[in-house]
């Protein structure tokens, strides 16, 4: 795909842009989202459960950008380069993992494992499979719009190296009305630190799907990276109670290492401009 062609295209039609309308969309959803969920009592509200619909937002900023401007994500469906599978499901949750978990031990001086809480193996790897599934299928929506469509219209505009930083800084952006509604929740953490602190990781996170998306393209294969950030990213520690004092502290770890894959990432990422 030529994303320089995009914006000749978009000129041509004399439509609205479409960059402004999916990005209102998108933010307009999820500030909407978390007001509801925040002002009817956070991460305790009756109404939590509708906190994964905040990923379908992005695709309907990209239909509200279609109807608007006729832009739409170009998309191969059958693009899925298996050779990059491995690093998609699991460099950013083996990264988080081989800094927290010695992080939990230097904190809590042990690894607090809750016998009750784990699973018998067979069921430990239907449990991983399952949840990849599944919150892949629900990241699809975001990469839709966040990767699919908004980063190659970004990369014709900034050149991929300033696309990849931009696309990150705004989906870290994104994110800050989750933490501070609740609909983002770490035991021990005030909303405002969580602001602060989680949307950093948020940030190396989209260093690295901006990576992956560069060098495969692939609209599947960086939302099975994405569900894997999210749920195998944190997948031992759903088996461990912390004592909460160092909750902060543990949250700041785990988002040094996605920061840390993510500006590896960047500087692996050649810029045809430069």
């Amino acid at each position: 795909m030529d994303w320089r062609q995009l914006g000749i295209i978009e000129c041509m039609a004399k439509r609205p842009s479409p960059l402004p309308v999916f990005l209102s969309v998108a933010f307009g959803g999820s500030i909407l989202l978390s007001l509801v969920i925040g002002l009817s009592g956070g991460h305790r509200s009756s109404l939590i459960g509708l906190a994964p619909l905040t990923m379908l937002v992005p695709a309907l900023g990209v239909l509200a950008a279609r109807a608007a401007s006729g832009a739409s994500p170009d998309i191969e469906w059958k693009r899925f380069p298996w050779h990059w599978l491995p690093a998609a499901l699991l460099l950013l949750p083996w990264a988080i993992h081989a800094v927290a978990l010695p992080g939990v031990f230097v904190l809590e001086g042990k690894l607090p494992w809750v016998p009750s809480l784990l699973p018998g193996w067979g069921h430990l790897a239907i449990n991983a499979v399952a949840g990849l599934l599944f919150v892949s299928f629900l990241a699809f929506f975001e990469e839709i719009g966040w990767r699919a469509f908004m980063l190659p219209r970004l990369a014709e505009r900034l050149g991929v190296r300033r696309a990849a930083v931009a696309s990150a800084l705004i989906w870290a952006l994104w994110h800050v009305p989750f933490a501070l509604s609740g609909i983002l929740h770490v035991e021990n953490v005030t909303p405002f630190a969580l602001a602060l602190v989680e949307p950093v990781g948020v940030f190396g996170a989209g260093l690295f799907l901006a990576f992956l998306w560069f060098k495969t393209e692939s609209v599947l294969l960086v939302a099975l990276a994405h569900g894997a950030f999210n749920n195998w990213g944190q997948y031992a520690f759903k088996f461990m109670k912390t004592s909460g004092e160092q909750d902060l502290a543990l949250l700041a770890l785990v988002v040094m290492a996605t920061l840390a894959v993510g500006a590896s990432a960047l500087t692996q990422i050649a810029d045809p401009r430069a």
